[in-house]
């Protein structure tokens, strides 16, 4: 068994990278495979983070909507449930839905990717910064920044199950 696994693990080198518009291959040393199985290794950012039978809008709503600001370690609970892991930073907007999602009508601009399917905020709204302090998932602990700035997400047209807005917000691009 453990020569059949040596075999496996050394013959695994390339994983992908994703992102919301490219895929890219990148070796990674061999005994990744290992660390992998051992659950020494936290994915962080390697495997596509959309969790299987969500809409990129519901997704971005769940990590990225608390209408009313909440502590950190409770929010978070909800992103790394879907991910099965301790997410290092995230960033909260407390607005609704339909309020982010009217930012989608303002006149587009070029997204960090050269996209240009990105909308920025008028106003600075309150938001809070998650940064991951220390635990392994499910324990995973947080501490929180609250700070008012604009924002800018990149928007889609909806799917079936999306709220029936022109354009919903499918990620969170940057802070301003």
């Amino acid at each position: 068994m453990m020569d059949r696994f040596a075999l496996t693990a050394s013959s695994v080198t390339t994983f992908f990278l994703c992102s919301r518009q490219k895929t890219m291959a990148v070796d990674l040393p061999r005994w990744l495979p290992l660390l992998l199985l051992l659950g020494l290794w936290e994915p962080m950012g390697l495997l596509c983070a959309q969790p299987k039978g969500l809409s990129k809008a519901r997704w971005f709503e769940i990590q990225h909507i608390w209408a009313s600001p909440q502590q950190c370690n409770a929010a978070m609970r909800g992103v790394n449930n879907y991910t099965r892991y301790c997410k290092q930073k995230n960033t909260f907007l407390h607005e609704s839905f339909q309020n982010v999602a009217a930012t989608c009508g303002l006149p587009n601009i070029t997204c960090k990717n050269g996209r240009k399917n990105c909308h920025e905020s008028v106003k600075p709204v309150k938001m809070t910064d998650c940064s991951h302090t220390g635990q392994a998932y499910p324990n995973c602990r947080y501490s929180g920044d609250v700070q008012y700035k604009l924002f800018v997400v990149a928007c889609e047209h909806p799917k079936k199950d999306d709220p029936p807005y022109q354009l919903v917000p499918v990620h969170l691009d940057k802070v301003v």
